[in-house]
């Protein structure tokens, strides 16, 4: 399988997130009927879906199974990730002992347009709904921290400050 170009892992870092992921998910109920996925299905599924945004319909058509469950495993495999990469999530510190100038950026991660939730992710500055991130880096480009989502809202100075 070719997962460099759909997954974006190289075969060996797909396989060492696949074991990873099966040591903490247990993949079909005992006794009961077989999924209709195997673990490394949907492994490239989730991936696929957060990596080129392809829908649930269009998934569920390319492994031949229907949407809800592609749905239902995305939702496992994302908690289960979450598990996996959970000892690997280090705490925001105060003081970032990193040498010279530290670039600081907000960016709005744009979410569907949920009419109920009211104006609370609605950012006038780029006219869509979404969650606002602060983005700290080096210089060079080097990715040190990306904090909590706050409502698309919120100004960056903001957000920055809380």
């Amino acid at each position: 399988m070719h997962h460099q170009r759909t997954t974006g892992l190289t075969a060996t870092q797909f396989a060492t997130l696949l074991t990873a992921l099966t040591n903490q998910l247990i993949w079909g109920k005992p006794g009961g009927r077989p999924p209709a996925l195997t673990p490394a299905q949907a492994l490239k599924t989730t991936l696929l879906y957060h990596r080129h945004n392809l829908t649930e319909e269009l998934l569920a058509e390319i492994f031949t199974v229907s949407q809800p469950t592609i749905s239902r495993t995305i939702n496992t495999i994302e908690k289960a990730l979450a598990k996996v990469f959970k000892p690997l999530e280090q705490p925001l510190k105060m003081s970032l002992d990193v040498p010279g100038s530290l670039v600081v950026d907000g960016t709005l991660v744009p979410t569907w347009n949920w009419r109920s939730v009211g104006k609370t992710n609605f950012s006038g500055k780029h006219k869509r709904t979404g969650f606002n991130h602060q983005v700290i880096c080096t210089l060079d480009g080097r990715l040190l921290v990306i904090t909590d989502p706050l409502p698309g809202a919120r100004h960056d100075a903001h957000a920055f400050t809380a």
